[in-house]
């Protein structure tokens, strides 16, 4: 719902109320049916962290949620398919912005009220390392990197929409780490 939207202390794309010794995430909003609702979720494997985030919906939502929980998806399809050894990192963040731009959601993009100036980020030993995948990153993609990659929407009242995956850089593209459904799930079906 509207929690997704409060801006937090961090360049985030959601923020949330939180507790109140976190200014970020949850803040004790009832869930409501035609909300949506984003898990951001780590992992590790001996010491290295991976990063995913799924949506969900309870019950129905507008069809503009699916719509652009699709264009994250769609996103993350054509920038990481696209993504080789050598590429820029301000070139993933341009690619997804102009995809956003040209569904009709770059408002929506990466937040409203504070609008995450990111798209990724790469991780390892710990959960935010170097490159920012950013539009004013020098960094460039070399294989054995790990990244984040995170297109995600908001949407006011309703909430947040999109995935986040780890991703390999490899030699001949990338190679995506965290595999599980990626369709906005909806809660009342379980």
């Amino acid at each position: 719902g509207d929690n997704a939207e409060s801006p937090s202390p961090y360049d985030f794309a959601m923020g949330g109320g939180g507790t109140d010794a976190l200014p970020l995430g949850a803040d004790g909003s009832p869930m409501q049916e035609g909300m949506c609702v984003m898990v951001d979720m780590a992992g590790n494997y001996s010491p290295y962290i991976s990063d995913m985030t799924r949506s969900y919906a309870i019950g129905r939502v507008p069809d503009e949620a699916r719509r652009l929980h699709d264009l994250s998806l769609e996103i993350q399809s054509r920038v990481m398919e696209a993504a080789l050894p050598g590429m820029s990192c301000a070139e993933l963040y341009t690619r997804s912005l102009e995809i956003a731009r040209k569904g009709g959601a770059a408002d929506k993009f990466m937040g409203t009220k504070q609008q995450a100036r990111f798209v990724g980020h790469g991780i390892g030993l710990q959960i935010n390392e170097l490159p920012v995948l950013t539009e004013r990153s020098a960094d460039v993609l070399t294989p054995g990197m790990v990244i984040a990659f995170e297109p995600k929407f908001v949407l006011s009242g309703i909430g947040a929409v999109g995935v986040e995956n780890s991703f390999l850089i490899t030699e001949n593209g990338v190679e995506k780490l965290t595999i599980c459904a990626e369709e906005l799930i909806n809660l009342l079906n379980y």
